[in-house]
Order: C-alpha cells, then structure tokens, then sequence
C-alpha cells in the first residue's frame, strides 16, 4: 500500500475511481454527499439530492489537496482538505492548519486500519499543522479513530444534521 498527495497535475489519474467512490459512499454520509454543494458547506440540515448525484461534491472536492491510498494500482481510499482553512469555528489564530473535509474508503480497503494509516501519514506531513475536521455525532467508528489520535472536540452543533444528530468538530493539536 502506498500513499500520496496529488499533484494537480495528477488529479485526472483519479478521478473515476474518486467519483465511484464517492457514487458508491453517498449514502454513509450524513447527510448524503449528494445533498451537499460543497465539502464546507454550513448548512447541513439536509437538502434535497442533486439531479447529478455527487457531481457537485466532487468539483468542489477537486479544489482541495488530495492524499490517495493505492493499493495493487486501484485507490482504496482518499482524504480530501484544505491548507489554512479558516470559518465561523476555526479562527486565524489556529494557523498553520489543515481541515480534513471527506475521508473515504473503499470496500476493499476495509478492516485494513487505513483510516489511521491515512491520518498518520498527514499528521507526519503536517506535524507542524493544527489538524481539524467535523463528522456527525452518530458517526461512532470515526470518532473512536479520532479520540485515538488525540483529536479534541472544540464545537458541537446541537441537531444540525436532523432531529438528534450534531455536527462535531475537532482538533489535533500540532507537535511543538
């Protein structure tokens, strides 16, 4: 297994695998990437799904760094962010950051522990960086992950993806 950041140059080499997986994923998400516009966006109270599927989350998506997990030359997994992102819940005083926007892995990447290799791998790329991302409170595997690694939550947005589920953010503190 190998790991990579993209090059932009490099993108058009992932990108069918990327939006198949994202086709195939849309639905673990909460709420369904399908029903997003972008991969920051605030409102997340559940839209309606886009005609096009992912497609929209997947332009948006492709604006963004890029580490791919490859594995027998097939991506098994990806994580998408941004450097020095800044919003209404990561100050400027947080920099130099990078905001993990969307994680996925593939089905046969599963059960392999690639999520943490994925994290490990920025975390060593970026150890001088505050590490942030956000997830719903019902996303339990991802946030066990995350408590791992010492990822601490800064906000709870109380049922802001639907009746009993909050979007939680969190950080990772950079090495000093």
């Amino acid at each position: 297994m190998r790991f990579n950041i993209l090059k932009k140059s490099e993108y058009d080499k992932y990108d069918g695998e990327i939006l198949e997986m994202l086709t195939e994923g849309d639905e673990e998400f909460v709420p369904p990437l399908s029903a997003r516009s972008s991969t920051t966006q605030s409102d997340l109270s559940g839209g309606t799904k886009a005609s096009n599927g992912v497609l929209n989350y997947f332009n948006e998506l492709k604006k963004q760094k890029i580490l791919v997990a490859v594995e027998d030359e097939k991506l098994i997994g990806f994580v998408s962010f941004k450097e020095n992102f800044i919003n209404d819940k990561i100050d400027e005083c947080e920099l130099p950051n990078i905001y993990i926007s969307t994680l996925l892995v593939a089905e046969s990447g599963r059960g392999k522990g690639l999520t943490g290799k994925m994290y490990e791998f920025l975390f060593n790329e970026y150890e001088d960086s505050n590490v942030f991302t956000r997830t719903w409170s019902t996303n339990y595997a991802h946030i066990k992950i995350l408590s791992k690694f010492g990822f601490e939550t800064i906000t709870v947005l109380e049922n802001d993806r639907g009746k009993g589920i909050d979007t939680v953010y969190f950080k990772k503190r950079r090495k000093i």
